[in-house]
């Protein structure tokens, strides 16, 4: 049993055992005037019948730690700072204190350190058992107490002592260091990194964001545009009608009087006796020219615009396919790095790299197909769209009978071009044929995943320049089964991918 005083450190065989577990002799209790709690840990822990009659004074300054300084745990009226913490008597002592401590044979053995306060010793003692951590388990990588390596789960796994597992640990600091600044280097070249993208987006989306309000802007202003010239035009319409009914009514107001006017001579005449002045009258009046009075309703002009139910609603219907195609075209169509082909090994063919960069909406990759026999199955591209709108455009200018599409596991859609005629096909179905006389040289083949839409165009250079235009061949509805292929085939001459 502990016979040592918790104040002044001697042996005593009359101690008083406070509530909170600390022993203290009466001696200490009565000389130095205690107050009515533990001077190590300071709870409420003073018996009644040991309670000193003399309290001491109240200094305005509480037991442990003043101004960040660990204070000694065993001065009472004036407490001095600490320059070690026990951890078997979880106090700190200040030099007087230790002194008196390490001249004790039985606490030689107890554990000190640098002063610390009441949350870092709890740290240092196994939450299991509240004894101190001495030893290291291997297993686990933890630290644990001596009653964790008999009774719990530790028991048979690897424990060696603190001292062991510092000792392998300063083998390993110096590699462990490096690895940890490389992480943190990389992870600050990520971050930077990120901070740049972060800063493009900010740039980027404040761009489209500049676009789109132009795009709207422009939109808007020249939708008005559009409404002011219809509203003029009805304006226009609106003016000439009311003059032309104003015109109208002026001529049947003088018509009207003229009627009037005759009316009242006929009733005037009613009464005259004199036959010779009776007929002469009435004969003027019968002979003046009377138009017969025409329908108003059924002469009016007819009006420049229709705006019934029936114009309405397909005008809003167009708006919204208008709005739809927008919005595809808002969409960025899936990147693909080549467009290749896979033929039957009987083929003879040679595929060549075109260096010069292509346009992202259109097939990445650029190819030439020379030297196809008329026996050369049809080719068919192992890149394949589901979404999107894509287009290619081959030179079909060396060849005289060929065929252009797409296929898939359901149908194929092409268009074929023999002897100046020009027929789209779904399948064995004829869609469309015509005699086409002109020179075809570039062909655009373009597919609208999103409209089900293939369209054939026809691409020719203005005035010797780069810049192309498009004039539509046939254009047809696709039955909706995705994923699709770009199919070719030659039965005359060669074709190049451009």
């Amino acid at each position: 049993m502990d016979l040592t005083c918790a104040i002044c450190l001697d042996t005593h065989l009359e101690l008083v055992v406070l509530s909170c577990g600390h022993r203290v002799c009466r001696d200490c209790i009565q000389e130095k005037h205690l107050q009515d709690h533990c001077p190590l840990c300071h709870t409420q822990a003073m018996p009644e019948e040991e309670r000193p009659e003399v309290q001491c004074e109240e200094k305005g300054e509480s037991f442990g730690q003043q101004d960040g300084v660990i204070l000694c745990d065993f001065c009472l009226q004036e407490p001095q700072p600490a320059v070690k913490t026990c951890m078997n008597c979880e106090a700190s002592l200040c030099q007087a204190h230790l002194s008196k401590h390490n001249t004790k044979s039985p606490l030689k053995e107890h554990v000190l350190m640098e002063p610390c306060e009441a949350q870092v010793l709890a740290e240092r003692r196994c939450r299991q058992h509240g004894r101190l951590l001495e030893c290291y388990c291997a297993t686990d990588s933890v630290c644990i107490c001596m009653l964790c390596c008999i009774v719990s789960y530790h028991k048979d796994h690897k424990i060696i002592t603190l001292e062991e597992a510092f000792d392998k640990a300063q083998g390993f600091f110096t590699e462990t260091l490096e690895a940890v600044k490389t992480h943190e280097a990389a992870l600050d070249h990520s971050i930077e990194n990120l901070l740049k993208q972060e800063e493009e987006v900010k740039n980027e989306e404040g761009l489209r964001k500049d676009r789109l309000e132009s795009l709207f802007k422009e939109m808007c202003l020249q939708l008005g545009d559009r409404k002011e010239e219809v509203l003029k035009v009805l304006s226009h319409n609106e003016e000439q009608q009311l003059s032309w009914i104003q015109t109208k009514m002026q001529k049947h107001k003088e018509e009207k009087d003229a009627a009037s006017h005759d009316v009242q001579e006929l009733e005037a005449l009613r009464d005259q006796k004199d036959l010779l002045l009776f007929i002469k009258a009435f004969s003027a009046i019968q002979a003046r020219e009377r138009k017969p009075v025409s329908n108003c309703v059924d002469l009016k002009p007819t009006p420049p615009i229709i705006l019934d139910k029936l114009t309405t609603d397909g005008t809003l219907r167009l708006f919204q396919e208008f709005l739809s195609d927008m919005q595809s075209l808002f969409k960025s169509p899936p990147v693909r790095e080549y467009l290749t082909t896979s033929v039957d090994k009987k083929g003879t063919y040679a595929f060549e790299e075109n260096p010069f960069p292509v346009s992202p909406r259109r097939l990445p990759g650029v190819y030439k197909v020379g030297a196809l026999t008329a026996t050369t199955p049809q080719l068919k591209s192992n890149e394949s769209f589901s979404e999107g709108c894509h287009f290619w455009e081959v030179d079909t200018s060396n060849m005289r009978h060929w065929l252009l599409g797409i296929g898939c596991s359901r149908f194929d859609c092409y268009l074929e071009a023999t002897s100046h005629n020009l027929c789209l096909f779904l399948d064995k179905t004829l869609i469309t044929g015509k005699h086409y006389p002109e020179a075809l040289k570039v062909i655009r083949v373009e597919v609208d995943c999103g409209r089900n839409r293939l369209s054939f165009y026809k691409v020719s250079v203005k005035d010797g320049n780069t810049t192309a235009s498009l004039h539509l061949l046939e254009a047809v509805t696709i039955p909706f089964s995705y994923p699709v292929h770009a199919i070719f085939k030659i039965f005359e001459g060669s074709l190049k991918l451009l």
